[in-house]
């Protein structure tokens, strides 16, 4: 069944409205963002640089956002292990993402809400991904400077589904956690909203409904 575009945006303003949040935060990759082909293949190239020939099924399903899983899947799966730090694969990744960021293409619907949102109260993005390339990728698609705050990998001990980013960026936004709306689309992230204790849509859903704690 087709979806109407005007129904489901206005259920949408509706939703948010009615949940009255006195701050945003949005997850970047898939959510704002769609980045997953960017993604892989600024980890395929890095992967080359590395001289580690990685599987095409393989690199679509790989943990690439957290190292130290990474690292375990590569070596159990293929026997490989990783030839350089965590902080060196970011960096390499990072400039094969940067140079392709023209191709990264905004998520309309989380977007428009976004900058809906972003008129009337503060705003924060909570991303697993590395700073230079989440603001990069905001740039692309036009919300350069639109948030308040940008949390990304750096600014954090824990990845999703640990809630530290989430209670960081609410930290920043000087808003309690429970009365800050998250937006998701990965199973961890909506887990790091809920154990913070925000509320979360999750935005992969043809119908948005709100999750609590």
């Amino acid at each position: 069944m087709l979806t109407n575009p005007a129904a489901s945006d206005t259920h949408t303003r509706d939703l948010v409205t009615a949940l009255r949040p006195a701050a945003a935060i949005f997850d970047f990759d898939g959510t704002l963002a769609d980045t997953s082909t960017l993604n892989n293949d600024a980890a395929r190239a890095t992967f080359t640089d590395l001289n580690l020939a990685v599987p095409e099924p393989w690199l679509q399903q790989a943990p690439l956002a957290d190292l130290t899983l990474l690292r375990q899947r590569l070596y159990a799966d293929l026997g490989l292990l990783l030839p350089c730090t965590d902080g060196e694969f970011v960096t390499i990744a990072r400039g094969h993402w940067l140079t392709r960021s023209h191709q990264v293409r905004e998520l309309s619907r989380v977007t428009a809400v976004a900058r809906h949102l972003a008129m009337t109260v503060p705003t924060a993005v909570a991303s697993a991904n590395d700073g230079r390339v989440v603001d990069a990728g905001l740039a692309a698609i036009g919300l350069a400077g639109l948030f308040h705050a940008v949390i990304a990998r750096e600014h954090v001990e824990h990845l999703k589904p640990d809630p530290e980013c989430y209670l960081l960026a609410a930290a920043r936004l000087a808003t309690r956690p429970a009365r800050c709306l998250a937006f998701e689309n990965t199973p961890e992230g909506i887990t790091a909203a809920l154990t913070a204790g925000l509320t979360v849509i999750d935005v992969r859903a043809s119908t948005w409904t709100a999750q609590t704690p």
